[in-house]
């Protein structure tokens, strides 16, 4: 058998380093595929920076604009816990930080916990 063929074991090796790699691949591109969304979903009561409980937990609408020190490159609402994201409307979805008001998939507050 030829070196550069494909053996069962050599192909069990990668397929089982595929897999184990895929989950982190998939997580990093989610964080950084947040894409500030350009209008709010209609009907929706959106968080405003400044606002009432925005206010209070230093919410902003895009993550990378936060003076916060406690904010981390990579850090939005999309990755965080508090974003219920099987709720989304494009790019918003509710927060249960901020009383279930939809917040921007790349914005950051505070309370953000990894999910």
């Amino acid at each position: 058998m030829n070196e550069n063929e494909l053996n069962r074991r050599s192909f069990f090796r990668m397929a089982l380093a595929a897999a184990a790699i895929t989950p982190f691949a998939l997580k990093s591109m989610k964080a950084e595929a947040a894409a500030c969304p350009a209008t709010a979903p209609a009907g929706k009561q959106v968080a405003q920076e400044g606002v009432g409980m925005a206010k209070g937990l230093d919410y902003v609408a895009d993550g990378k604009t936060s003076k916060n020190p406690k904010h981390k490159p990579g850090q939005n609402c999309l990755n965080c816990k508090y974003y219920n994201d099987k709720k989304a409307e494009g790019g918003y979805a509710p927060c249960t930080m901020l009383g279930m008001k939809y917040v921007t998939n790349c914005g950051w507050c505070k309370s953000y916990l990894a999910k």
